[in-house]
């Protein structure tokens, strides 16, 4: 996730799991200054608008594009990615110095400006995949994905990576989100000022977060028409077992789609979630405007196998999408 939609910077490596960006010799040094110049006259509109990310960074992209286009789909949406420049900054060290990207200042601006031009090429091929297969009523959505934010901020100026996520969020013409992974109480407010339609937040293991937000605040960003996404549907194996139920998954010796949660109790989490706010925000509003998610993504459901853990993520999102009915109809979407 972290060199893949970064990985045209001259100099960024990826090694045993972790991104370098290697600046150690004149000639690589070279590459990234003109690289960076590159940036300057894109982000002055002297070159357009835009960096493509090679197919091979984004095939599941454009496997999906190729499904939708065959077998036409009941969708109303697409939706699509980068990862954010914070999370990329804090987690690139820089050779031979060994800092983080994040505390240099003139090397994290050509991380932001490739951020800003990779997440305008990426939105528009989802702008203009919604448009081939669902119509001009399609809706795409397109997440910037922090999820090391909370932890940034612990050391970091708010400011500058409020500025930052704007930069990114200004080069994207559809509906835009920001997703974080743990502690979302800590950044909810910030999300809130930000122009975003949907804060993406681990709602299954922070179920206390919206009671934890400014509630002028959160009410002011349903009354403007946006919502959030809650991730509740399980996303690894350890979300739903203890480490010995896992060990025996592991041998194939437990059934784990008899441990996958129902339709209802993924509902229920989110409805649960929403009524503990019921007196003090437009409940119904704030539903017909969110969205549910897995909490994160899926790539660690491999158990027992990968091939066994990919029908049991196809399992996992019919429920997903059963539920999101389950709360239409309690919330009466239908009848609006």
């Amino acid at each position: 996730m972290i060199y893949q939609f970064h990985n045209m910077i001259p100099g960024l490596v990826f090694q045993d799991g972790n991104v370098f960006l290697d600046l150690s010799n004149t000639e690589k040094m070279k590459d990234f200054q003109a690289y960076r110049g590159e940036l300057e006259l894109r982000s002055t509109h002297l070159l357009p608008s835009g960096i493509p990310v090679r197919r091979e960074f984004i095939e599941g992209f454009y496997a999906l594009k190729q499904e939708l286009e065959a077998i036409r789909l009941n969708v109303w949406g697409v939706k699509g990615e980068v990862t954010g420049p914070i999370t990329e900054a804090y987690s690139i060290t820089i050779l031979p110095r060994r800092n983080k990207v994040i505390h240099e200042d003139d090397i994290f601006d050509v991380v932001l400006k490739t951020t800003c031009e990779v997440a305008s090429w990426i939105s528009s091929k989802i702008i203009e995949t919604t448009r081939k297969v669902v119509g001009k009523g399609g809706l795409p959505i397109f997440f910037v994905d922090e999820p090391l934010l909370p932890l940034v901020l612990r050391e970091y100026d708010i400011e500058v990576v409020r500025e930052a996520l704007e930069r990114v969020l200004r080069k994207v013409k559809c509906r835009r989100g920001v997703h974080v992974c743990d502690d979302p109480a800590s950044v909810i407010d910030m999300m809130l000022e930000l122009e975003v339609d949907y804060f993406s937040f681990d709602l299954r293991r922070y179920p206390k977060t919206l009671e934890m937000a400014d509630k002028e605040r959160l009410k002011q960003h349903i009354e403007e028409g946006r919502g959030l996404a809650f991730g509740v549907t399980p996303n690894t194996p350890e979300s739903i077992m203890d480490e010995e139920t896992l060990y025996m998954a592991h041998r194939g010796k437990v059934n784990i789609e008899e441990l996958l949660p129902t339709s209802q109790k993924i509902a229920e989490t989110v409805i649960n979630g929403l009524e503990a706010m019921r007196g003090r925000l437009n409940v119904e509003e704030l539903a017909m405007n969110s969205l549910i998610t897995p909490q994160c993504g899926f790539r660690s459901f491999t158990v027992p196998n990968p091939e066994e853990g990919e029908r049991l993520v196809k399992i996992l999102l019919e429920r997903q999408e059963a539920a999101a009915q389950i709360i239409r109809k309690k919330y009466r979407f239908n009848e609006k």
